[in-house]
């Protein structure tokens, strides 16, 4: 548990509608279940979605250890990767509008009120009548903390790969770079 796996250069925190911690959970599980994932279609995931709840703890500035990773991530949720409709993708993004955002990775969102007004997946214009895959945690793929937008998903592939070994291998990855793990709050959903 003492293993130091990377440093950041400032303390990671939950926040919302965004937070570092979110951020940067989100933006390694998406990264690292693409480095994992073999679909047979080799399309590969555009979203990554999880949940503040699931996130445990904080991440220290300075030396990342196993157990921090551990503390952060006390679960064995195994991610799953779900293909989604367009209007269970919209559901989705509405849903984190009304619920004033939840750590996500690989959109951007806009808001006014409880509406959303600009959703954009990739860099690219939303479109209702393509299908997007979403990787998350089989706890909130089973409709876990109320997400009943991953109900009835078009497939579903799992990876036998744990959300917490997704974020050690993703810092060490950053460390083998000689990366530090530094996050900006880059506006992924915001508010009108």
């Amino acid at each position: 548990m003492n293993e130091v796996l990377g440093t950041s250069e400032q303390a990671l925190l939950k926040g919302l509608p965004e937070g570092t911690l979110g951020d940067f959970v989100s933006d390694a599980v998406l990264k690292k279940t693409n480095d994992a994932y073999q679909p047979s279609d080799k399309v590969l995931v555009d979203i990554c979605l999880l949940n503040n709840g699931g996130l445990r703890s904080q991440l220290p500035k300075g030396k990342i250890t196993l157990g921090n990773v551990f503390e952060l991530m006390p679960f064995e949720n195994e991610i799953v990767v779900l293909t989604l409709s367009g209007e269970k993708t919209q559901q989705l993004f509405e849903s984190l509008i009304q619920s004033n955002g939840a750590p996500f990775s690989g959109a951007t969102v806009k808001g006014k009120g409880k509406k959303m007004t600009e959703l954009k997946i990739g860099g690219k214009e939303f479109d209702i009548t393509k299908t997007y895959k979403v990787a998350t945690s089989d706890y909130l793929a089973g409709g876990g903390d109320k997400y009943s937008f991953f109900s009835s998903p078009i497939k579903v592939d799992t990876l036998k790969y744990k959300l917490r070994d997704a974020i050690v291998d993703y810092i060490k990855e950053q460390t083998k770079k000689d990366l530090t793990i530094k996050v900006e709050l880059d506006g992924r959903i915001k508010y009108e």
